[in-house]
């Protein structure tokens, strides 16, 4: 009997993969260094930068930075996913709290979406067709172990380069 309730439950429910009915709130790492805020700041947005990030929205007095949209993951092979797979777009958003003293540096994954493409011809017609998912809209459609793995590179490539340790890499 439960066998026939999880084939129905697929079936009425198309592309949820993840059984999430509503949004679940992501994660936002964060890191504390002992340098100071305004000098973390500036640290940090030069390091978005040079990791390909581009910088949308900054306000230096709340020491906060919005990037733009970024590609950072790509989920393909499966029987229901496009020929392209689904890209993951989303904007980081950085704040820098704190003083003199030291900073704490938390991240997080805003305007979450999937991008996907779609091409059909031979009896489907529609030859190109361009999709938007967003989070808060589709939450069953996101692996949010991509979403995590991002903010965890982002937050460890931050917090080593801070700490004078790592060098920058993908």
């Amino acid at each position: 009997m439960w066998g026939w309730a999880l084939l129905l439950c697929f079936l009425v429910t198309p592309g949820c993969y993840y059984f999430r009915l509503a949004a679940e709130p992501l994660q936002k790492p964060r890191f504390v260094t002992v340098k100071p805020a305004d000098e973390v700041y500036a640290t940090v947005r030069s390091l978005l930068l040079k990791d390909g990030y581009v910088i949308e929205q900054e306000d230096p007095k709340e020491r906060t930075l919005l990037t733009e949209f970024r590609h950072f993951s790509t989920r393909a092979g499966g029987v229901t996913q496009p020929e392209g797979g689904r890209l993951y777009y989303h904007k980081l958003r950085v704040t820098v709290g704190g003083g003199e003293e030291g900073a704490a540096v938390e991240l997080e994954s805003v305007d979450l979406e999937i991008r996907s493409s779609y091409v059909y011809d031979e009896g489907g017609k529609v030859l190109s067709f361009k999709k938007r998912y967003l989070y808060e809209q589709y939450p069953s459609m996101f692996d949010l172990s991509s979403v995590n793995w991002e903010l965890g590179r982002m937050r460890g490539y931050l917090e080593g380069t801070l700490a004078g340790g790592r060098k920058h890499g993908k």
